[in-house]
């Protein structure tokens, strides 16, 4: 299964809305690729960018493996979206953070469909194109 470039102007501007990001500034902000997951095989296809930002070794992946790498907080959201995307066509949304190393993060987010009689879901990530540096690691604090 491949990737379908399915990314257009149209499709940004709806995922800029769900960010709450100005259309204008969201290829700047963000890297935005389109995924694909077989459920059959529970293998993921991502874009190389999305892959690199994500840490993940390949394009390739398995969706627990992806699943893996955000914050452990979000895994248990993370996983119910995808879990319903599996059971019913549906479409969804999770927002999640990236620890690609002490005391920073980067902001996830994901937007997809599945189509359950084909055994496939769909989607875009957006991923930040710059770490945030968490409270924990600022030296100057308001109080």
């Amino acid at each position: 299964m491949a990737l379908k470039p399915t990314t257009t102007s149209l499709h940004l501007a709806s995922v800029a809305d769900l960010i709450g990001i100005d259309p204008a500034d969201l290829e700047t902000a963000f890297v935005c690729e389109e995924w694909s997951a077989e459920l059959s095989t529970d293998l993921v296809w991502l874009g190389p960018e999305t892959a690199a930002l994500h840490g993940a070794p390949a394009t390739r992946c398995g969706i627990m493996d992806l699943m893996q790498l955000y914050e452990p907080g979000d895994w248990q959201k993370v996983l119910l979206a995808l879990e319903e995307a599996a059971t019913i066509s549906t479409t969804f949304s999770f927002a999640t953070t990236r620890r690609p190393g002490p005391r920073v993060s980067r902001p996830v987010f994901c937007f997809g469909r599945s189509e359950t009689e084909d055994g496939i879901i769909e989607g875009t990530f957006a991923i930040a194109r710059l770490c945030l540096e968490t409270a924990s690691a600022r030296r100057d604090t308001l109080n």
